[in-house]
């Protein structure tokens, strides 16, 4: 078996070496789509454009304005003291929201009377402007806590005078709510497995293609040793791919990794045995290169983008498409990753995930080596 395992190997690691360009791009590419991805993926909202109506005109409106614009989410486009011309930039675009400060604020507040503020938001991107409506909320609730606290030391009393709930908040994992912790080990998922498929989705099509298959027809390697013969030299150069992406992700992004490494490159070898032979059926069934990079793009990248929880919580998808998940190979490694990287989760917790990617990984080889038809039609 090894005798005719080797020379199909050779044999595959000379077609690599012969496209020098197709090399760079194998290698140099995925860092690329990491550098991509993980700048341009963010689940903040920054720089949101925001117009601002004082009619109050008061030095407490001034300290409430300047609180808003300074802590880099919003960016005044707009101050007036009437509604002219707010009704046309939320049109427009020119603001996104709109911050309405009515007469009277100041001296409500003096008062010790509840001051009402006005928000109109765009609502059209649904996701930004709950975001932004959340940040907006939490800097007013921090504005009007500084006042009372402000007013009761006036009066010789403490905030803690007040009966209320006392919550103390402490974040694990991430304490700093960085972005980038926890998109850059998706994008990590998602760039190895479509650069998986699309290394093994040409090369049986090739074969067919220019004619060489007959070749692999006449010799006496049966189709389980043809596809370890062609998966072997890939899984060499995915694993490449995977050890440059993952150093990226620390050096550039500084994604800390809390986990066993050799975990992690145990569970990487399944998912990217998963990628190539997802690519190598996909090559396998089409015969056509045409046709075998489209399907491997279809079947690649966007159940690996829209099903595996990297860009939508699975949680809150439809019944029907949470089912369909559980055949997404991503869904598994994605929480196996996020859960190496930050919480250094080690094998005895994520069984349930690591299970069914090593049975992904047999079943796509099996099934490879079956639809593997050595005989010409």
């Amino acid at each position: 078996m090894k005798s005719r395992i080797v020379p199909l190997m050779r044999k595959e690691a000379l077609h690599i070496r012969r496209d020098p360009r197709s090399l760079y791009l194998a290698i140099g590419l995925p860092v690329i789509m990491l550098l991509l991805f993980g700048y341009a993926i963010t689940l903040e909202v920054r720089h949101m454009p925001v117009g601002i109506i004082d009619q109050d005109g008061s030095a407490a409106g001034r300290d409430l304005i300047a609180r808003v614009t300074s802590t880099g989410y919003f960016e005044l486009k707009m101050l007036s003291a009437d509604f002219g011309g707010a009704v046309r930039a939320l049109d427009d675009g020119t603001a996104r929201i709109f911050l309405v400060l009515p007469r009277g604020f100041a001296k409500a507040l003096a008062k010790g009377e509840n001051a009402p503020v006005q928000l109109l938001v765009d609502g059209s991107d649904s996701n930004s402007a709950l975001i932004a409506i959340g940040y907006l909320s939490q800097i007013i609730q921090t504005y009007s806590r500084n006042i009372l606290l402000h007013r009761l030391q006036a009066q010789g009393g403490t905030l803690t005078s007040l009966p209320g709930v006392d919550l103390r908040t402490r974040i694990w994992y991430n304490p700093d709510l960085k972005n980038s912790y926890f998109v850059v080990p998706g994008v990590i998922a998602v760039v190895m497995m479509i650069m998986a498929v699309m290394l093994t989705s040409l090369t049986v099509a090739r074969e067919w293609e220019t004619g060489t298959m007959e070749q692999l027809i006449a010799t006496p390697a049966r189709p389980f040793e043809i596809v370890l013969g062609k998966l072997l030299p890939y899984f060499v150069l995915g694993l490449v791919q995977m050890t440059l992406v993952v150093l990226f992700g620390r050096i550039l992004f500084r994604v800390p990794l809390k986990g066993n490494l050799l975990f992690l490159l145990a569970v990487s070898c399944l998912f990217l045995i998963c990628g190539l032979g997802q690519g190598l059926l996909v090559s396998v069934v089409a015969k056509s290169q045409q046709l075998a990079f489209t399907l491997s793009i279809l079947t690649t990248m966007l159940p690996t983008y829209l099903l595996s929880g990297f860009a939508f919580p699975i949680a809150s998808m439809p019944p029907i498409i949470r089912t369909i998940t559980y055949l997404v190979p991503a869904r598994y490694y994605l929480a196996i990753i996020r859960a190496i990287f930050l919480k250094g989760t080690g094998p005895g917790a994520l069984w349930a995930e690591t299970g069914p990617l090593a049975l992904f990984a047999l079943v796509i080889v099996l099934l490879c080596a079956r639809k593997m038809k050595l005989r010409l039609e």
